[in-house]
């Protein structure tokens, strides 16, 4: 089997997509199906894909495409020429962020050839993500996003809470939830404290509690919600070092520094800006609570990284997930609200039983619900479903709600 997955970019400053579009093209290619990978930025593509044919076993192919100039994010025509190339020797087509102007481009060359493609939402028709910039997102609606999700073989949201709330955006095509693949291996052998200890001084010497964020820095993560908790944390003496790792629009940072002064918490709330690697999981390792305060994520591959780690979360149910990741003993689910978020990250920090009991849950259930042999099989089930549907029609459906699709 052949897929094309399209993205604009792989910079994993971006986020989760990125991410998890990099690890499915890695996951099917190890799996023996060919995988082009098409992209307008290659920034954290493996090295060893640039270059690569799909005829190199387990290796993606990668396609540099470029967009059109003073068009945003739509392709230039040549870039459409070689992937209409592309298209006619594909099964299957998986695009990627529903907002995006080349994705319509890609569903209609593909609808044109016959090609059937699937849409992964990431979250971004969940109630809160249609709210922002709205007059915007129903325009584009009309001007094609509609029939694109319409003209799909299949939707895939990650989450039934993702599933709930973008159903009317596709009440005729079929479903498939699927979390997210992600590579556990390095979550296998952690590295240790002292690595991340080395690098941030704020890690050392305190003897303090650490709570920990780490996320892209945008204004729907909430942390102004943590950074409130940490002030009101001090009136209560509760002492602990609050970490905000990660990097992201500007002006937001601008904004949590400023409030962060503004509360008298310089010596308290650190910006260390973005970690990666092994750095990465020695700091998670070293954090006492995990909390990502956010307004809304459709998975929240973080916290899937903060429990491999043994590390306690607090989140919120603005995680299409709360209710898979509070099961699991390891997380704490609150409201958006500081003194909430305080509650919980107190009730962790001041009693080591409750701390190691949420880290012992949290961390072999991350390998039981999401490791790669578990997922890859579903996902490879969905391409082979979809391209299938080449030959026999999965869509349209006649009427009323199409059953969600068993991978």
């Amino acid at each position: 089997m052949r897929i094309l997955h399209y993205v604009g970019s792989t910079d994993s400053r971006l986020g989760g997509v990125p991410r998890f579009v990099l690890d499915a093209c890695r996951v099917m290619a190890e799996q023996g199906h060919e995988t082009v990978l098409a992209t307008c930025d290659t920034t954290d593509t493996p090295p060893s894909w640039m270059g690569a044919t799909v005829k190199g076993a387990g290796v993606p192919e990668v396609i540099k495409v470029v967009r059109a100039g003073l068009m945003g994010d739509l392709l230039c025509r040549a870039s459409m020429r070689a992937l209409r190339d592309e298209l006619s020797r594909c099964d299957v087509v998986h695009l990627h962020c529903v907002w995006s102007p080349a994705n319509l481009q890609i569903a209609r060359a593909a609808r044109s050839m016959g090609v059937p493609y699937i849409m992964t939402t990431h979250g971004m028709l969940d109630e809160w993500s249609v709210r922002q910039s709205a007059a915007k997102k129903k325009a584009y609606m009309l001007l094609g996003g509609r029939r694109m999700l319409a003209g799909a073989a299949a939707i895939h949201c990650t989450a039934q809470a993702e599933y709930d709330q973008s159903l009317r955006f596709f009440p005729r095509t079929p479903c498939a939830i699927v979390p997210y693949v992600q590579d556990l291996s390095p979550y296998r052998e952690l590295p240790g404290r002292a690595l991340a200890r080395d690098r941030f001084e704020c890690l050392r010497n305190s003897g303090e509690p650490v709570v920990l964020f780490l996320s892209r820095l945008h204004h729907k993560k909430g942390v102004e919600h943590l950074i409130d908790a940490a002030a009101e944390l001090v009136t209560r003496g509760v002492r602990a070092q609050f970490v905000i790792a990660g990097t992201g629009d500007e002006d937001y940072i601008g904004f949590l520094q400023r409030h962060t002064s503004l509360l008298g918490l310089e010596d308290r709330v650190h910006f260390v800006g973005q970690v990666k690697g092994a750095e990465k999981f020695s700091l998670y390792q070293n954090a006492d609570a995990f909390v990502l305060p956010t307004s809304q994520e459709n998975f929240g591959l973080v916290l899937i990284e903060a429990m491999a780690c043994g590390t306690p979360v607090v989140t919120t149910k603005g995680t299409d997930i709360w209710q898979d990741v509070e099961a699991s003993g390891g997380a704490t689910i609150v409201a958006q609200a500081a003194m909430e978020i305080a509650d919980a990250v107190q009730a962790i920090v001041t009693n080591p039983e409750k701390q190691r009991a949420m880290g012992s849950a949290a961390r072999p259930w991350v390998f039981k619900t999401y490791d790669e042999g578990v997922l890859a099989p579903r996902f490879a089930r969905l391409y082979s479903r979809v391209a299938a549907s080449r030959q026999e029609a999965m869509v349209p459906v006649a009427q009323g709600v199409p059953a969600l699709l068993a991978v």
